[in-house]
């Protein structure tokens, strides 16, 4: 007896998941504003250039801001602004990103002022020696006071006779003392030293500072005129009128 062939026949239907790159999307392209940042704030006529980038894995059609990338943002006028990016692929998907910034006037810059050059020097009450007494060895002084206002670098504080008569000692009609009249000045009294008065072609440099005063300085004027035994002193007033000079090489 004959049986009919029976036979089966397995199928056996196999499904594999496509990779996600292979399928479909169905969003718009990943926007990246650089450029400016949110909430970044400028001054009017500041320059700040865009920077964005569009990426999508169908490929990118269009990315597109107000301003091309890498070129300058408005910045024109002051007020807040809105930097809007808009982007498609090649499916036609789209997408956009927003950023917001602010321009403002400027008001700032730098603060300052200037000094002008001064130099500025005024001469105290007239001094005057105690009455010299004839065929008697002895050093005489006198003081005053002067007030110094310097902004320069450095300054010196000079004294001369313009006389030429018997320039550098002090005189009484025809006569004059044999010893020259000297001078010395100090910041800080007592003054401690003094030199022969010099001629205008020759002035005598009694104080110098090495930088700007610290306001108004007053300072002591001290005159000092030896005297000795054998001096023939003339009835009357000795005198002579000295020329006080504030300078300086570095204004």
């Amino acid at each position: 007896m004959t049986r009919p062939w029976m036979g089966v026949l397995a199928v056996v239907l196999g499904f594999a998941a496509l990779p996600s790159a292979a399928m479909a999307q169905n969003s718009g392209p990943t926007i990246n504003i650089a450029s400016p940042s949110d909430n970044a704030q400028f001054t009017v006529g500041q320059i700040v250039n865009a920077s964005y980038t569009c990426t999508d894995t169908d490929n990118v059609l269009t990315c597109a801001g107000p301003v091309a990338n890498n070129a300058a943002l408005d910045t024109s006028t002051a007020g807040p602004k809105e930097f809007r990016v808009n982007a498609t692929d090649t499916l036609g998907n789209a997408s956009s990103a927003v950023v917001n910034y602010n321009v403002v006037v400027s008001t700032g810059g730098p603060v300052g002022g200037d000094t002008p050059a001064t130099l500025q020097l005024t001469l105290g009450a007239t001094p005057t020696f105690s009455p010299f007494v004839p065929g008697v060895n002895q050093s005489y002084t006198a003081t005053t006071t002067a007030q110094v206002l310097s902004t320069a670098g450095n300054a010196a504080l000079s004294v001369a006779d313009a006389s030429s008569d018997h320039t550098g000692h002090l005189v009484n009609g025809t006569y004059f003392l044999p010893a020259a009249l000297e001078v010395g000045a100090s910041a800080a009294p007592p003054v401690t030293s003094t030199a022969p008065v010099g001629g205008s072609a020759a002035p005598t440099t009694i104080l110098n500072w090495g930088n700007a005063t610290a306001g108004v300085e007053t300072i002591t004027l001290m005159f000092k005129q030896n005297i000795v035994a054998t001096d023939a002193l003339r009835t009357g007033p000795y005198a002579k009128t000295l020329t006080f000079t504030l300078s300086t090489t570095a204004p």
